[in-house]
């Protein structure tokens, strides 16, 4: 069977980028660049592109805001609290907010006096322009023009006074805010904090949803958080039935259903997989691609506890699954029926390392290792000369990516200084 061309295209692009790195460590004493073998087979463009790294979390979360036009008068909870739904968390000054009323119902009697005054002002000037002689009556017409203007002023101001009574009165009706769901106060945010661009939510959004104010979570209920990077978003849906195994045994595994991508929080300070793309505004400007989180609703939650790391991937309906990484076979050394590979000891050294084999797919040219090899090693190219001992450096390809960036806008610098 012929293997598929996006692997091949995809295997001759990562065989370029480490001989890059590498520049020919293994011949000139430089450290040996080794990567993840995370990265391969999940953050790559090969091996397993259909396996997520993911979390174990709490369920549902609720933030409740508070109106940042308010006095928040009294708050009930504090953090660590737990409450049930439908349960008071705080309350507004409601004397202040009365108050406002207040003033507003004055507003609403100058407004009306205002247009009941205009309109006796234009009876009698008009009484006026009939009388008047034909060389003074537009002097009459101007004037009774600036009153009706008077009066649509006076209305429209007085339309935008009764939207905010309508507000003010239904706010006074329910002083209380409660907890949408039952759980856990996460965070009380008294002072209102704003995110990493320095805006506050109610700035965001025109002000019509206040600020974020308390968090609580359902810690009842756990449900599994992955990430997923816009360059490959179009790889899940909304609906589909997910598999998530353990790390520690790759034989259980629970089932759940992909249940809501957050596009609306990326994944803050998070470039582990060094995705770049170049700007379409044409300006050259490399960006590092954003992640995004996703989760996972679960069938069962038996085995599993919070915090702990598993995989995910699309629940395809296979009885058979390998159980341990697809790794490309040219990171591969094969010696007769033996195999093995050139990775770092966890002390910053190469050795020689053996592996067990696996199931074999022609479409990708990977092989499942079986025993020998975890997702956390890292692994290097295998280019001749390489010796057990050497020292090795970690390939970051967040880093990489940086470097690319640096090196685009200098070069964009020095062509902007040439005459």
């Amino acid at each position: 069977m012929r293997k598929s061309l996006s692997g091949a295209l995809a295997g001759a692009l990562l065989l370029a980028v480490l001989a890059g790195c590498s520049d020919s460590a293994a011949n000139n004493g430089q450290a040996v660049s080794v990567e993840a073998v995370a990265s391969i087979v999940n953050g790559g463009a090969v091996g397993l592109l259909d396996r997520y790294a993911g979390m174990v979390v709490s369920g549902e979360t609720a933030d409740v805001k508070r109106d940042s036009n308010k006095t928040v008068l009294e708050i009930y909870v504090k953090e660590g609290d737990t409450v049930r739904e439908g349960e008071p968390l705080f309350c507004y000054d409601s004397e202040k907010m009365q108050l406002d009323l207040d003033r507003l119902y004055l507003k609403r009697e100058d407004f009306a006096n205002t247009i009941s005054a205009a309109e006796a002002e234009i009876s009698e000037l008009e009484g006026q322009r009939s009388k008047a002689k034909d060389s003074e009556k537009l002097s009459y017409t101007l004037q009774i023009d600036s009153r009706k203007a008077d009066i649509r002023e006076a209305q429209y101001n007085n339309s935008l006074n009764e939207r905010d009574i309508a507000s003010m009165e239904a706010a006074l009706e329910n002083t209380e805010i409660t907890s949408p769901i039952a759980g856990r106060v996460m965070s009380v945010d008294e002072e209102g904090s704003a995110d990493s661009y320095g805006y506050y939510d109610d700035e965001q959004s025109g002000g019509d949803t206040g600020v974020k104010f308390i968090t609580v979570t359902d810690v009842t209920s756990l449900r599994v958080q992955g990430d997923i990077s816009e360059m490959n978003a179009y790889a899940l849906t909304e609906g589909m039935e997910m598999l998530i195994r353990s790390r520690l045994d790759n034989s259980v595994t629970w089932r759940g259903v992909l249940s809501s991508i957050d596009w609306d929080n990326p994944v803050k300070n998070d470039n582990s997989d060094g995705m770049v793309y170049i700007s379409s505004s044409g300006d050259d400007e490399m960006t590092t691609a954003s992640k995004y989180p996703f989760y996972i609703e679960l069938e069962s939650t038996e085995g599993l506890l919070l915090g702990q790391h598993v995989y995910i991937e699309p629940d395809t309906g296979e009885e058979e699954k390998p159980a341990g990484p697809m790794l490309p076979s040219y990171y591969l050394v094969m010696e007769g029926e033996d195999a093995y590979v050139w990775a770092d000891d966890g002390k910053d050294k190469l050795e020689k390392r053996a592996v067990e084999l696996g199931q074999y797919d022609e479409n990708t040219d990977c092989y499942e290792i079986a025993d020998g090899l975890d997702v956390s090693d890292y692994i290097a190219f295998p280019e001749e000369g390489l010796t057990e001992g050497q020292a090795t450096e970690k390939y970051d390809p967040a880093a990489q990516a940086e470097d690319l960036a640096d090196d685009g806008a200098a070069m964009a610098g020095e062509a902007v200084a040439m005459p």
